[in-house]
């Protein structure tokens, strides 16, 4: 394996990590626009988001300076072709972490503190929408025949795009409805945990759907992409995970539904990942063509290492605490 290659699946180790974690706070967000009339659950949601909540950006930043250190020309490529919906990406983001952070001051009253729920709801389901419509869009681009341009145009408008990022909210609902319930169930609050399990079932049903109505778009609309059956593997697997989570919902085993829905997401990202390996932006741009020079990928891969070492166990010692319900102090 070559040291591009290594760089390149660091970057794509980064980027499902970012899309589970961030999926989850992602998903927080629209069970409380579609969902949150009960103050209880709110306060349900914002518990189970603490730990992913700004620290998921990690992965975001992380991913963004692998990429533009280990493959600039790719980079330069996504911020030319793509600028439009990841503007309205980042603005998502910025405008979601304002309204929650404002909606939970001690001023916020009344219709304010609606209108910021509402803000807050809405960013949150734009944003991931954004980020899976880049995706379709990338991969259409990518399983295409070369082009006189180097720097192709990403369809990112097209119907296929448009239903992976319909997909990609889906299973944002999917993930936090999951966390969410387990977390519930955990504290003791049964009820709590069956409102969240149904929407999770509902999540869980529609993430089932759209993966099947993005392969039919995939061989209607794009088949070069529907050809690369390199991803076949990884796509099963995703149904596959996403039918477990259904069926553990079902029989209210909260934990193996989690894990599932972990599952399903990641494969979704790696069957991406790997349909258009090793291509990055185009039939031109790939991971060998757009690698920086062996000794800048060398030492981006030492950098890698040493900030995994760093981050990884204090990912999991926040999840480790964050995890565990606030005991309740007698007076």
């Amino acid at each position: 394996m070559s040291l591009a290659a290594v760089v390149a699946l660091i970057l794509g180790v980064s980027l499902t990590a970012y899309a589970v974690f961030a999926g989850a706070d992602f998903g927080a967000g629209i069970l409380d626009l579609l969902g949150g009339k009960r103050d209880e659950d709110r306060r349900a949601i914002a518990a189970t988001i603490g730990p992913l909540w700004e620290a998921n950006h990690v992965w975001l930043i992380f991913s963004i300076t692998v990429l533009f250190s280990a493959f600039p020309p790719a980079f330069a490529a996504l911020g030319t072709s793509l600028l439009g919906p990841f503007t309205i990406a980042l603005l998502a983001i910025v405008l979601r972490s304002v309204a929650l952070g404002l909606r939970a001051s001690p001023g916020s009253r009344g219709r304010g503190q609606a209108l910021l729920s509402r803000l807050f709801g809405v960013a949150s389901l734009i944003a991931p929408f954004a980020f899976g419509i880049v995706a379709g869009g990338l991969a259409k681009a990518s399983s295409a025949p070369p082009a006189g341009t180097r720097v192709p145009k990403i369809p990112w408008t097209s119907p296929f795009a448009l239903v992976v990022g319909a997909l990609a909210v889906a299973l944002c609902g999917q993930l936090a409805a999951s966390f969410v319930a387990l977390r519930l169930v955990r504290a003791g609050d049964d009820r709590g945990a069956e409102r969240f399990r149904r929407r999770a079932l509902g999540a869980t049903a529609t993430v089932l759907l759209l993966m099947l109505l993005a392969l039919g778009a995939a061989a209607a609309t794009a088949p070069e992409l529907w050809h690369r059956s390199v991803a076949l593997p990884a796509v099963i697997t995703g149904i596959a995970a996403a039918g477990a989570s259904l069926l553990a919902l079902a029989s209210r085993r909260y934990l193996i539904a989690r894990g599932a829905s972990v599952l399903a997401g990641s494969a979704l990202i790696w069957g991406w990942l790997v349909a258009q390996a090793p291509r990055l932006v185009g039939p031109r741009l790939t991971i060998h063509t757009a690698a920086a020079s062996h000794a800048a990928l060398a030492a981006i891969a030492i950098a890698c290492g040493l900030v995994l070492l760093l981050v990884l166990p204090a990912m999991y010692l926040l999840f480790t605490v964050f995890a565990r319900p606030v005991p309740e102090v007698s007076k």
